[in-house]
């Protein structure tokens, strides 16, 4: 039996309130960017359908973006008045989630010839982890192999603007400076969501795609909540809740060398775009 919208609103037991939710886990079977929906198919959605169906749903603006026919996702269903929309869409491909776990659970593993111990520090090697980009992609390891990486913290709720908004500004400008310089294949630059519970890869696109940067060479990283909080504190990064302005947060920047060791870490706030871009340049001359 297949369940359509159109057909949803005439069983009686779905007379629902204003805002109800449900989980679900489905295939996109197709997308239509002018309406901003999709259609999910799924195996039944518990408490909201028994037999396996279809449902149209709109979306938000980044997960459009990057929404693909065919791809397993899940979500959660709200719907609200008659309108059902999917929000807190995260990938559901069972094989990609098996090698994240693979490659995160050896995170408070202490690897052989290891002597890092508490904040990473200059000469220590980065762990080794697996998160997804804003575009849905599975980032592991391999794909800053031989790279120079700049990586710092950063959540995009974040209204102070000193701190992530800003902080963003300047990954997008090095984006263009590496870009200016031929330098772009060299380096990979990453943010780290420090509240990746709302920080769904959509949110993250459509939060980068409002700074016109490039999707393929930085990358706002998020996903398992016990691996980010892993790698914060590991990097050195304090991080609370606050009613005022949701997290009080430190904030570290780390360039780390083509063989995974940090070559440099500058705590705080304001740290400059020229001096990043200048250690880099070093760095990478010191290679060629």
């Amino acid at each position: 039996m297949r369940i359509f919208l159109s057909t949803i609103f005439l069983w009686p037991l779905l007379v629902l309130s204003s805002a109800e939710s449900w989980k679900v886990t489905g295939v996109v079977d197709a997308i239509s960017r002018d309406e901003a929906t999709i259609t999910l198919r799924h195996d039944g959605v518990s408490g909201f359908a028994t037999e396996p169906g279809e449902l149209s749903v709109s979306i938000g603006k980044g997960d459009l973006a990057i929404a693909e026919i065919g791809t397993s996702i899940r979500g959660t269903l709200i719907q609200r008045e008659e309108a059902l929309s999917l929000e807190n869409i995260w990938p559901a491909d069972k094989t990609t989630e098996r090698s994240m776990m693979m490659i995160n659970r050896d995170l408070t593993r202490p690897r052989i010839g290891s002597s890092s111990k508490g904040i990473l520090k200059v000469g220590d090697e980065l762990p080794r982890f697996a998160l997804y980009n804003q575009k849905g992609e599975l980032v592991t390891p391999d794909d800053w192999e031989n790279k120079a990486v700049v990586l710092n913290f950063i959540f995009t709720r974040s209204e102070v603007p000193s701190m992530s908004p800003a902080s963003t500004d300047r990954m997008a400008e090095l984006q263009d400076r590496l870009a200016d310089a031929g330098l772009a294949d060299s380096v990979c630059l990453l943010s780290l969501s420090l509240d990746p519970e709302f920080d769904t890869p959509g949110i993250c696109y459509d939060y980068l795609q409002k700074r016109d940067i490039d999707h393929d060479s930085y990358w706002l990283l998020t996903g398992s909540k016990k691996t980010l909080d892993f790698l914060t504190k590991k990097i050195g990064v304090v991080s609370a809740p606050s009613e005022k302005t949701i997290l009080n947060h430190s904030m570290v920047v780390v360039i780390v060398d083509r063989e995974g060791k940090i070559f440099h870490r500058i705590p705080g706030t304001r740290w400059k775009l020229d001096d990043v871009y200048n250690r880099l340049e070093v760095m990478l001359k010191a290679w060629n």
